[in-house]
């Protein structure tokens, strides 16, 4: 089974531990949980010594089929595609957040961040990436727990953006 794979299976693993015992925690006690495994079965992916797909090579969006290391070309494709996934994840926590269910639109945001915005961090620089970070990892999800209202949403959202066409800039020779 690749890594993949077994992420994939970790995670549905934990949402059928999490829901079973539903009882037992609330809402936000299940919220940070999710965020401190998530943390933690990224942490320990990247730290292992077997290489781990990016999202471009799991998605078969890098020209490089012999598995070697991909060139600068191809980095610069994966950060493209990264962004793009980033967006895609965003107007999705929107449209969560506008259904109320605020449940959805937290791990919708938590997956832009880790499962994409953590990859482009190095590429686009510090200053944009402390940006977006501070935007998407922390000022986005306070308000999803706090309920803010729909327009605060959607003003991080777009400030988020901006990062994102700011970073696409930066990456453009």
């Amino acid at each position: 089974m690749d890594l993949y794979s077994q992420k994939r299976e970790s995670n549905n693993e934990l949402n059928t531990l999490i829901h079973k015992h539903s009882d037992v925690f609330t809402n936000i006690q299940q919220r940070k949980i999710i965020m401190i495994l998530a943390v933690a079965a990224v942490s320990s992916l990247m730290y292992n010594t077997t290489l781990t797909p990016s999202f471009a090579q799991v998605n078969n969006t890098q020209g490089n089929s012999s598995g070697n290391v991909s060139t600068s070309a191809d980095n610069d494709t994966s950060t493209q595609d990264y962004i793009l996934n980033i967006r895609s994840l965003l107007n999705q926590t929107i449209s969560a957040y506008e259904a109320n269910d605020t449940a959805k639109a937290s791990e919708l945001a938590t997956t832009a961040y880790l499962d994409n915005f953590e990859y482009i961090e190095e590429p686009i620089g510090e200053e944009l990436s402390e940006q977006g970070e501070e935007l998407l990892r922390e000022q986005l999800s306070a308000q999803i727990d706090s309920n803010a209202p729909i327009e605060d949403i959607r003003q991080t959202v777009n400030a988020i953006n901006t990062v994102l066409d700011e970073a696409e800039e930066s990456l453009t020779p």
